[in-house]
């Protein structure tokens, strides 16, 4: 940028301009950012990547490949999260801008670099990171196949992406943690319900129904909100169990008056 005041007030218009049609274009009908959009705009509008794709690293999870620009990427990626190396994880890692120039001969990461020429063909990466919230860490990265493929254009529209990248992923975690609530909340009051008619049915405590729920969850190898299910649909526990533990209602103690 130019020191003088006026030239740096157009040229943050223009950069402004740049940002609102990006985030116009990477926007879903709702308005939200995806990630998918951005793994395809910013692998078309990078000048050297042949491929593209979004990296996620959760706290007490596998790594994953959370969108990408076609099948290569996964195949790039699931070596590094199987060797645990790569620029990929560097720039998730804390890395603001991981670059290898050519993976052919680059030694900082010694088993994934050379395995990755020979089997997927790609030769330059360049990786930017994502800043979520939190604790999960992500990266953008960008594939070639051409050795020295990257320039410092490249790195500089990278790094325009990478906020989008952010905008994105977060978005998706947020909807991914909603969900979850939504699983647990919905097995909740399906086990509650399930051992409310286990107690009528039985005439047996909160906690002794909640036992034969157990019982029957373990006996079967099966999730404890399906076998809740099955109750709260039929009224009693699964065939199975029942043949198994035909007398165990009668070894519990009856609840009291």
């Amino acid at each position: 940028m130019t020191d003088d005041p006026a030239l740096k007030s157009a040229e943050l218009a223009s950069l402004g301009t740049h940002f609102s049609m990006i985030s116009t274009l990477l926007a879903t009908p709702d308005g939200q950012v995806d990630a998918q959009r951005v793994v395809d705009l910013a692998g078309a509008a990078l000048p050297h990547a042949n491929h593209a794709g979004i990296t996620l690293l959760r706290p007490n999870g596998s790594p994953e490949s959370v969108a990408v620009s076609d099948p290569l990427p996964t195949r790039v990626d699931a070596l590094q999260y199987t060797l645990l190396q790569g620029p990929c994880l560097d720039a998730s890692n804390g890395d603001d801008l991981v670059l290898s120039a050519d993976l052919a001969g680059d030694r900082r990461w010694p088993e994934f670099a050379p395995r990755c020429v020979t089997t997927t063909g790609v030769r330059s990466m360049l990786c930017v990171r994502v800043g979520l919230i939190g604790g999960e860490r992500a990266a953008l990265n960008f594939y070639a196949l051409a050795p020295d493929a990257f320039d410092d254009l490249d790195q500089g529209v990278a790094s325009i992406f990478a906020p989008f990248a952010a905008i994105a992923v977060n978005r998706l975690l947020h909807e991914r943690e909603v969900a979850g609530l939504n699983i647990a909340l919905s097995s909740s009051r399906q086990i509650g319900t399930a051992i409310g008619i286990l107690m009528a049915r039985h005439q047996v405590t909160s906690e002794q129904a909640f036992t034969l729920l157990s019982r029957a969850s373990q006996h079967l190898n099966r999730k404890l909100r399906d076998v809740a299910t099955d109750v709260e649909l039929t009224g009693e526990l699964p065939a199975a169990e029942r043949r198994g533990r035909r007398s165990e209602p009668d070894r519990l103690q009856p609840r009291p008056e």
